[in-house]
């Protein structure tokens, strides 16, 4: 009940529970000593965007560029350059830029006269096209990246969420603290190949330079089918050797080759020379993998030959130490606006030894550990329990269990998946039991089995559900994982199946620690629309069936209808996320920035049950990624590599910026805690 102070306004259902509603306060009798005490509701101060990018897409190799699009199959299939894909974007972008300001604009100028939606400062009539943004941002540096990002951050904070007339949910804020957790990206064994520790594009360094990983001199890349060794010759008479193909790629074999004592481990070369040494034949390339049974290396022939990539190309690549080195530089430079999680792809690590999980936990844990979680991206080429093929697995997802470090995994059937996800279902490793691998083949298509097998939310149980046996120690159970399914599924087919999926595995009360997010989905209507339905259709109002059709009409399949508390619980396990700047690419003339995505997200909830804004932003994202002990850790290794230095062209931090950041960081620390108790009562 309210008290005399306070009106009593009739409140919906769906708001029931909602920590801003008109109710702000409420008494509650304490048992133990029959006295009555007054309870006031409180104010939410934190926003986490806790899925987004700044990662270049040059940080993407060619063939991976190529792939994208509707274009795919031409841009593949003729080899063009990154510069030609990206100077055809440009010119299209531009296109649909002048036609947009022509066509477009105008009506939308109008419109505006008519809805009362906020309006974002730096959205003049002349913006670029989403089409034209997206191309052009994937151009640019990391580093550019990162602090356009800042300038969309501070506009959307200080016109919007700080602006009681725009956004009147915070005006009672003593304090706004809005952080990012930006998703690095480790594309470069983004291929069938990289099971062996072979590269996309694998490094070259001139012979007596000293290497820094950062800038190779060359690059080369692994070009499948039957190679024989050539020599032509110049205009001048002079030789030039090379290597021919012969035989196209089917299905390229990949042999174990027993003599362990002839393992070379790629990364380890320093030339091409060296490695060109290494083959055993023209049109052979050696590659590696880990015996299951005991971990030793085993050397591994593959019908491929080694290929130089352009001059041009390595100019503009950004491969995965500049982008980690980058990411750093902007996570130090702008304190605590954003929180990164490090990529981790099993096959980058794989022949590090039995100690290098250990190793990578310190990324997240310990002194100077400035990352607050793992990113992984098993569309990329790997499958989430792949532990014949790369047993490095259990040990990593047991190790994440025990010290409670989240993981996010992109779980949609687009996105980043790899350039050769069709071959997946030819291919055959070294260690793959026979049977096991047709019963996963059975009655599946390429596609389908990529999809079944390497990305969906089914494939993710296999990890809930196995337990590690750990040398010396206790087995671990891995059911209680801190997993977050991202994207819920997404828009396009199979997401709305996936969706349902995910839904299933949080209300099945076995999972404690499996979340969601809503990034770059929330962008798509049909999507939005499903998800209102989520939490708002009744169980006795939609008889059984009835929308079975929908999916073949072209609609998003409804869904099933929720229990109220399996909406109580699914709405405790999802993140809001905004998939910055990937969102640009949602529709040619619907591409969302950071200023509408969060605004229209925010006004598409509360437009039907206001807790779920604080609980996706705030309370939800605390319980993840356990904001209140890790943003002070975050925050305490950079002022200690601010002080050390570690990023040359940063200023020297100031006691007063120090304790800036003290300050905001125990303001996280402490932001949560009133919510903790108000669920408690």
């Amino acid at each position: 009940m309210a008290d005399d102070t306070t009106p009593t306004i009739k409140k919906q259902k769906a708001e029931q529970n909602d920590p801003k509603g008109d109710v702000l306060k409420f008494v509650k009798p304490d048992m133990l000593c029959g006295e009555i005490h007054q309870i006031s509701i409180w104010q939410p101060t934190v926003i986490i965007d806790s899925h987004m990018h700044i990662q270049s897409g040059h940080c993407a190799t060619e063939q991976f560029v190529r792939y994208q699009g509707p274009l795919a199959p031409v841009q593949s299939g003729l080899k063009f350059s990154r510069g030609f894909i990206e100077g055809s974007g440009e010119i299209f972008g531009g296109l649909l830029t002048l036609f947009e300001w022509i066509a477009i604009k105008p009506v939308k100028q109008i419109a505006k006269v008519f809805n009362d939606k906020p309006d974002n400062p730096q959205d003049g009539y002349f913006t670029k096209n989403a089409v034209l943004d997206l191309v052009t941002m994937q151009a640019k540096s990391t580093s550019d990246i990162a602090d356009l990002f800042i300038k969309e951050r501070n506009n959307l904070v200080d016109n919007y969420f700080k602006n009681p007339g725009k956004c009147p949910f915070y005006m009672d804020a003593p304090y706004l603290f809005f952080s990012s957790v930006v998703m690095t990206m480790d594309m470069e064994y983004s291929h069938i190949d990289g099971y062996f520790g072979i590269r996309v594009y694998n490094p070259l360094f001139d012979e007596g330079d000293s290497i820094d990983a950062t800038k190779p001199s060359r690059y080369w890349a692994p070009a499948h089918g039957k190679w024989v060794e050539t020599v032509t010759r110049d205009i001048d008479g002079n030789m030039i050797p090379g290597m021919d193909l012969i035989k196209l790629r089917d299905k390229t074999v990949y042999k174990k080759i027993e003599d362990s004592a002839k393992v070379v481990l790629i990364d380890k070369l320093d030339s091409f020379k060296d490695y060109k040494k290494s083959t055993e034949k023209a049109g052979i390339i050696i590659g590696n993998c880990c015996d299951p049974q005991n971990g030793d290396l085993r050397r591994v022939s593959i019908e491929a030959a080694p290929v130089l990539m352009s001059k041009a190309e390595t100019k503009k690549y950004e491969n995965w130490e500049k982008q980690l080195k980058s990411t750093e530089e902007a996570v130090i430079k702008y304190p605590l606006k954003f929180l990164p999680m490090f990529h981790y792809d099993p096959r980058r690590w794989q022949f590090n030894g039995e100690n290098v999980n250990a190793d990578l936990i310190t990324k997240v844990m310990g002194e100077n550990a400035l990352y607050l979680g793992f990113k992984m991206y098993t569309a990329q080429g790997f499958r989430p329990w792949d532990v014949r093929r790369l047993p490095t697995l259990k040990d990593f997802y047991a190790k994440c269990c025990k010290n409670g470090i989240p993981i996010m995994n992109h779980c949609t059937p687009g996105g980043a998946r790899s350039h050769e996800d069709d071959e997946f279902f030819g291919f055959e490793h070294p260690f793959d039991i026979e049977q096991e691998e047709q019963d996963l083949r059975k009655g599946k298509d390429n596609k389908t089995y990529f999809q079944d097998n390497f990305v969906s939310p089914k494939a993710w149980e296999k990890v809930l559900e196995a337990k590690v046996e750990l040398k010396d120690k206790d087995p671990v159970r891995l059911h209680t994982l801190r997993l977050c399914l991202a994207h819920f599924g997404g828009p396009t087919k199979p997401g709305p199946e996936w969706s349902q999926q995910i839904i299933d595995m949080i209300t099945s009360n076995k999972y404690p620690n499996l979340y969601t997010d809503i990034s770059s989905s929330f962008a798509d209507e049909d999507f939005r629309n499903y998800f209102k339905e989520l939490f708002t259709r009744k169980p006795d109002k939609e008889p059984e069936g009835k929308h079975q059709n929908d999916s073949k009409k072209g609609k998003t399949k409804k869904p099933e209808p929720l229990t109220d508390e399996q909406k109580k619980k699914l709405r405790s396990r999802i993140l809001f996320g905004t998939d910055w700047y990937m969102v640009f690419a949602y529709g040619t003339f619907n591409g969302k920035n950071l200023w509408d995505y969060c605004t229209e997200t925010k006004d598409w909830l509360d437009s039907f049950d206001t807790s779920l804004w604080p609980y996706f932003t705030q309370y939800n994202p605390y319980r993840f990624y356990k904001l209140e002990t890790e943003v002070p850790r975050i925050a305490e290794s950079i002022i200690n590599m601010r002080r050390k230095n570690v990023y040359e062209g940063l200023e020297k931090l100031t006691p007063s910026k120090i304790n800036d950041i003290y300050q905001e960081a125990a303001w996280v620390k402490a932001a949560n805690s009133p919510h903790e108790l108000y669920e408690e009562t």
